[in-house]
């Protein structure tokens, strides 16, 4: 059910994007690192946060203070929002173009004329993916990594809390993929499906500060995929990774089986 060439061809395909996304990612993990151990930032930070209006210490959240530490800043890194594009621009962009565009192209016509099923081509295109987020989160725990090892002062952070504030970007991401698997088996052109899933997760990403600023729409909350993103509240154990786990899994399963449905019983000549 899985064609590792398609794979391997995938990573072929969009290597240099996924270099550029690993020493991205990487890099911006040791400059959270330099800028909080080097420069004192956490400082100043409470220092702004003190003199700024009640609705912006409310949309930064009533922890922040309590977060203020060199774990919080590096699981800060991690939802940084530079990090989330780019996590989010390597989910939304190989499906889209692989599935999408290759319609669009006439390519995938032309593959479905070997004795290949459509269903082993989903799937791969879809295991694929997830695991050149993968390669993405490695980015980010390696940048931790390196700039733990350029400053022992913050060798304080506990290891299986970053792996688990990765793991939870890799969901997020995962979950953003597998809904824009969905978009693109339905919509033609990959143009289209692009934007149609960076739009769907803009839509998400300020609903979840919206909900902050106005709480009369909390009820609104666990309908973005966003609010099972928290590192700053993961570094605290005031979130459960695994009920996150869970939402955003059923996302991707549910997203990931309608897409290879709709592959299936598609006209993709039309």
């Amino acid at each position: 059910m899985i064609c590792g060439h398609y794979i391997v061809n995938l990573f072929r395909s969009h290597w240099v994007l996924l270099i550029f996304a690993f020493c991205f990612v990487g890099l911006f993990q040791v400059l959270i690192i330099a800028l909080v151990v080097g420069a004192d930032l956490l400082g100043m930070i409470e220092q702004i946060y003190q003199r700024m209006p009640p609705q912006m210490q409310l949309l930064l959240g009533e922890q922040f203070l309590s977060q203020l530490s060199v774990e919080g800043a590096v699981a800060f890194g991690y939802n940084y929002p530079l990090v989330l594009v780019m996590a989010i621009l390597v989910a939304i962009l190989l499906p889209a173009r692989h599935i999408a565009g290759e319609i669009e192209t006439g390519t995938l016509e032309l593959l479905f004329t070997f004795p290949i099923q459509r269903s082993t081509v989903t799937l791969s295109l879809w295991l694929g993916s997830m695991s050149a987020l993968v390669m993405v989160i490695v980015g980010c725990w390696a940048g931790t990594g390196l700039g733990l090892l350029l400053y022992p002062e913050a060798r304080g952070i506990d290891a299986l809390t970053i792996v688990g504030v990765g793991v939870s970007l890799w969901l997020l991401a995962v979950a953003v993929s597998s809904y824009t698997l969905l978009i693109a088996s339905f919509v033609p052109e990959s143009g289209k499906a692009t934007l149609l899933a960076t739009g769907i997760t803009l839509v998400f990403y300020f609903l979840n500060f919206a909900v902050v600023m106005w709480p009369t729409i909390d009820f609104l909350r666990p309908f973005t995929v966003f609010h099972y993103h928290q590192p700053q509240r993961l570094i605290t154990d005031t979130a459960d990774l695994w009920m996150s786990a869970l939402v955003l899994g059923m996302v991707s399963l549910i997203s990931g089986a309608l897409s290879v449905r709709q592959v299936n019983r598609r006209d993709i000549s039309a």
